[in-house]
């Protein structure tokens, strides 16, 4: 008889490879499981810094475009200024000008009445 249960194995026998052979199953997956969750993580992390390294050129050229429009705009507001200014300044010198020619006249009228 002990060789009979030998040759065909018990019914205990039978769940115990099973749940052996399903525990195998389940640690393949886990596994696996564990190895799609770190490339995902890993795709992720990638996604990531590459979208970051994209922001961080965007406001690069964001930056640059602004400072360039900020430069043009003083350079032409200097300009304007500077032309306000040029266009003051000869009428100043004129007016200088004026006042000199007037100033020299009545020096002269003074001095030279004074001495008649």
């Amino acid at each position: 008889m002990a060789q009979h249960a030998a040759d065909h194995p018990s019914s205990d026998d039978r769940i115990l490879r099973a749940i052996a052979e399903k525990e195998r199953e389940l640690q393949d997956q886990l596994t696996q499981t564990q190895a799609d969750a770190t490339r995902l993580q890993e795709e992720a992390r990638r996604e990531a810094e590459a979208l970051r390294a994209q922001a961080r050129e965007q406001v690069r050229r964001e930056a640059t475009a602004a400072s360039s429009a900020v430069a043009a705009e003083t350079q032409t507001i200097t300009e304007q200024v500077l032309t306000r200014a040029r266009v003051d300044a000869e009428a100043v010198r004129k007016r200088a000008d004026e006042r000199m020619a007037k100033a020299v006249d009545l020096v002269v009228r003074e001095v030279l009445g004074g001495l008649t």
